[in-house]
């Protein structure tokens, strides 16, 4: 015994562990969206001030990044920018991760029953699934905002476009599980009389698990893209204690106009407003799509060989 393991032992998980450390572009795409969840998590305790907190001095009289305790600098309303951004993205990245996990713990369990038992639960949730994907998401959240007047939260984003998102997730959980029950293994569980929710909570769906994390890595980027345009039509009731990437993107819009500032403005001038949310909203989508990519690489057995 020369003390090294034999890698024909090393689990599904390991392995597709190393396919990914082989992979610099998705490590370097984790370790940015990773640095986005933490500021997201963590805000309040990031952020060099209160949100909501103004600067009377600078009130329309917007100073630029690299200001005097202002690192990314202020706003019209006189706000410190680097605050609002923080906040933005707490606001911007929950919503995702809420609207991500809500639609995944929905779309696996209507996925799952579909795929395995089929016949009359197929038919239900294959029906359910059409009509739910006739209904556009961006619309439906647009129509709650301005019907109930809600603040906004990422609960509240998040899951009522989980209540819409959730069928992609579905679709590639049913596909997966009706291929999975054919296996020699599952044959063996139901041998042994263990019943049917056993085996697909056990082994079905753990083998599935490969697709599950692609899709719902994917249902991130879809929300925040969905919040962040809602956000920017103006639909959001975006506040300064709560301010989103959209929301900043269009205020930079109607900073612009002139309409709040005392003297000529335009956009070279405040160029800072439209620039850094447009850029943190670029590299985080651009981290959540080159994240999916490499989890799907590692995940797919097949990719091994790539």
């Amino acid at each position: 015994m020369d003390g090294r393991r034999d890698p024909v032992r090393r689990g599904p998980w390991r392995r597709a562990l190393r396919r990914f450390r082989r992979r610099p572009v998705g490590i370097a795409a984790a370790i940015v969206f990773g640095a986005f969840v933490v500021v997201a998590l963590f805000a309040g305790s990031i952020a060099p001030y209160p949100a909501g907190r103004e600067f009377l001095q600078f009130m329309q009289r917007p100073q630029p990044p690299l200001t005097a305790h202002h690192l990314l600098g202020t706003d019209v309303l006189s706000h410190d920018f680097l605050t609002e951004l923080v906040f933005a993205v707490h606001q911007t990245v929950l919503s995702g991760l809420v609207c991500a996990a809500a639609a995944t713990v929905v779309g696996v369990a209507a996925g799952a029953l579909a795929g395995y038992y089929g016949g009359a639960i197929d038919a239900v949730v294959t029906w359910i699934t059409g009509v739910a994907v006739s209904i556009p998401a961006m619309g439906i959240l647009v129509i709650v905002l301005i019907w109930s007047r809600v603040t906004v939260t990422p609960l509240n984003d998040g899951l009522w476009l989980a209540a819409v998102l959730w069928t992609g997730v579905a679709r590639v959980v049913r596909a997966s599980v009706m291929s999975l029950r054919t296996r020699a293994y599952v044959d063996a569980a139901q041998a042994s009389g263990a019943s049917s929710l056993r085996i697909l909570v056990r082994h079905v769906l753990p083998n599935a698990a490969g697709p599950i994390v692609v899709a719902a890595t994917s249902l991130v980027a879809q929300a925040i893209v969905i919040v962040a345009t809602v956000n920017y039509l103006g639909y959001s009731f975006d506040t300064a204690e709560k301010p989103t990437l959209g929301g900043l993107v269009s205020g930079a819009t109607a900073s612009t106009s002139g309409a709040l500032l005392t003297g000529p403005t335009s956009l070279g001038r405040l160029w800072w407003l439209y620039v850094f949310p447009a850029v943190a909203l670029v590299l985080l989508l651009m981290s959540i799509a080159f994240l999916g990519d490499a989890l799907d690489e590692a995940l797919n057995p097949s990719a091994a060989s790539r």
